[in-house]
């Protein structure tokens, strides 16, 4: 992505990010010439807790390998889920150069739980709980496609200073301890697949992070 089109749409992002508040978030994935990709610019990555260091969804992987830009310009309201399994209202515009080769990404993740609660609200005002039931059993329904989630391992580098890790030094175990109950707060165990992950990059065997869990878990409920 040239320079001129990359602060086009950083510009549109700054600028609807605060037309609409900090409910949207705003993300610009930018392919790179050697296949890889980063985040160019984000705005209200708190949603969901990424960063500038942050890698592509497995979803929108997808959405590249199987060449969907081919055919759409944009893929618009689908369900994805950050930490904590919140919900979002996801879409996402291909931006292509003038022969139709994807440059990038534009996404953008809506956060509706503030308004399922309005609703909720004035649905309680109303005595209407038939109908708070229904809404919350939608809710509950949805499947994400969508994993917005931070790296596994930049997540972890804010707990535990990177050159130790890096560098092959034992962590003691209260280290460990102290950073799988920041890793389960932050809702990086609700996610599939997650313990593997942070055992590789933590130097721990799969068990070991699974021991640690349940101390964690035993310290909670004391």
């Amino acid at each position: 992505m040239d320079n001129h089109l990359f602060q086009h749409y950083k510009n549109i992002m700054n600028y609807f990010g605060e037309i609409f508040g900090s409910h949207y978030e705003f993300v610009l994935h930018v392919l790179d010439p050697d296949g890889g990709s980063h985040i160019g610019h984000i705005v209200h990555g708190e949603l969901s807790g990424r960063s500038l260091n942050s890698s592509l969804t497995n979803y929108a992987k997808k959405l590249i390998e199987e060449k969907v830009y081919l055919k759409k310009d944009f893929i618009v309201n689908y369900v994805g889920e950050g930490p904590k399994g919140k919900k979002f209202r996801s879409s996402t515009m291909f931006i292509k150069d003038h022969e139709g080769k994807l440059q990038g990404l534009l996404c953008i993740n809506f956060d509706v739980d503030t308004y399922r609660k309005v609703a909720k609200d004035v649905l309680k005002l109303a005595n209407l709980s038939w109908d708070i039931a229904y809404m919350d059993k939608k809710t509950e329904q949805e499947q994400p496609v969508e994993k917005l989630t931070e790296n596994i391992q930049n997540i972890i580098y804010t707990q535990i200073d990177k050159d130790i890790l890096e560098s092959g030094a034992q962590l003691s175990p209260e280290q460990k301890k102290l950073a799988i109950s920041k890793l389960k707060e932050y809702g990086v165990f609700d996610i599939k697949g997650t313990v593997n992950d942070v055992a590789k990059v933590m130097g721990m065997a799969e068990s070991s992070v699974y021991r640690y869990l349940r101390i964690v878990s035993l310290n909670e409920n004391k």
